[in-house]
């Protein structure tokens, strides 16, 4: 018997009701500040009763991340734990990148973790950054989450200008619930020469990165772009 696959839905089909969509691959033109937002929910895990409840109080701790290159390597992390969120500061471009902090569990209304790019102030060095949103650390591999398996509801919205509560994402990203991998490269921008002008191409790459290794994660967004 033929093995039978289900269809994949489209971004439009995916998309909340009226946000508009670029496919993957597609390439925009930014400039100014733009937002990348992630949220997301708790998961029961698929248990019900006592334990479904304690996993959801648990929660899911995902991660924005962005990984600024310089001369094609990776050189600057932005991401809300320890002291990430200005990865620039008392550099030049301090405050050019600021990440909204560290979210452990989903619990909240809106976008549970935001990285602002403001890109007419990165420094000119900087030529390409690249968004991710992962669920690498070990509380996830403590609570026996494969994937994303511990979070309902994922979702990336991309932003023209600082992201704000009701505000209407340029596109979005779901990933796939489907799989082991726990990383999805969501989005890439390139510096077009040396203006303030980027190329932002939408990813949806899945890649798998290491419970608790940031290193495997840095490797990860350059792999993507090597590739």
């Amino acid at each position: 018997m033929a093995n039978m696959q289900k269809e994949t839905l489209s971004d439009v089909q995916l998309a909340p009701t009226g946000v508009p969509v670029i496919g993957v691959g597609e390439v925009a033109t930014v400039s100014g500040t733009i937002s990348v937002g992630t949220s997301w929910d708790a998961s029961s895990r698929g248990k019900g009763g006592l334990l479904g409840r304690v996993f959801k109080k648990a929660g899911s701790d995902l991660d924005a991340v962005a990984v600024l290159f310089q001369d094609g390597e990776p050189v600057v992390l932005c991401a809300g734990w320890d002291t990430l969120v200005n990865p620039l500061h008392g550099q030049p471009g301090d405050g050019s990148v600021v990440h909204s902090g560290d979210n452990q569990t989903g619990e909240g209304e809106g976008d549970d973790e935001t990285v602002t790019f403001h890109l007419d102030r990165i420094p000119v060095e900087f030529h390409r950054i690249v968004v991710m949103v992962a669920a690498f650390k070990e509380k996830n591999k403590a609570l026996g989450d494969q994937g994303f398996q511990g979070a309902n509801n994922v979702l990336t919205s991309v932003y023209d200008g600082v992201a704000a509560p009701g505000k209407t994402p340029e596109f979005c990203i779901r990933p796939s619930l489907l799989g082991r991998e726990n990383c999805v490269i969501a989005a890439s921008l390139e510096r077009v020469g040396n203006t303030t002008q980027w190329q932002m191409q939408k990813k949806n790459t899945r890649v798998n990165v290491k419970h608790g290794d940031q290193m495997d994660l840095i490797r990860q967004a350059a792999a993507v772009i090597a590739s």
